[in-house]
């Protein structure tokens, strides 16, 4: 089987050209996701909401403890269970298109490792919380493996039937 975009053999079972990193099945979705961006998106998505929760926590507890140190701690406290709530309901929303947060960012997604498209909410709920506690086995094996599988696929992608990729300009 020859690659579509550079025309070069590629293994019959292999979804990424070792030669270019474009995605076989589809070209137009992109290429292979570097390793070192998926590490990046994996730690960018816990951050949003810490960050989320302690500035919003403080910002908002501050302003209106000003005005009363009981509504400052009322109000942070609230800010405290609505911002990891909006967050969680961004996140799931954010899944249902095949990003997270982190992956949006960067500009990567996860498409279906045999079609392409979209692996919808359910697989990648998945992918996001069942497989990545398999992967973060055996200390983290699991994420490692996609630098040696040759669809750079590690165990929670094959899982959910599923690869990252980088979306073409």
């Amino acid at each position: 089987m020859n690659c579509p975009s550079c025309e070069k053999e590629v293994a019959p079972d292999s979804v990424l050209c070792s030669w270019c990193n474009v995605f076989i099945p589809v070209p137009e979705k992109g290429k292979k996701a570097g390793f070192f961006a998926r590490f990046i998106a994996l730690l960018i998505d816990p951050l949003i909401a810490v960050i989320l929760v302690f500035i919003g926590t403080g910002i908002i507890g501050g302003i209106f403890s000003i005005i009363s140190d009981k509504l400052g701690a009322i109000m942070g406290i609230t800010a405290a269970v609505v911002l990891p709530i909006l967050y969680l309901i961004w996140f799931l929303t954010l899944l249902k298109e095949g990003v997270t947060p982190g992956k949006r960012i960067l500009g990567l997604h996860v498409v279906n490792y045999q079609t392409g498209e979209n692996p919808g909410l359910g697989k990648m709920i998945l992918r996001e919380i069942v497989g990545r506690i398999i992967s973060m086995l055996f200390l983290s094996l699991g994420y490692w493996w996609a630098l040696f599988d040759k669809n750079s696929q590690a165990w929670h992608d094959k899982l959910a039937g599923t690869i990252v990729l980088k979306a073409e300009k």
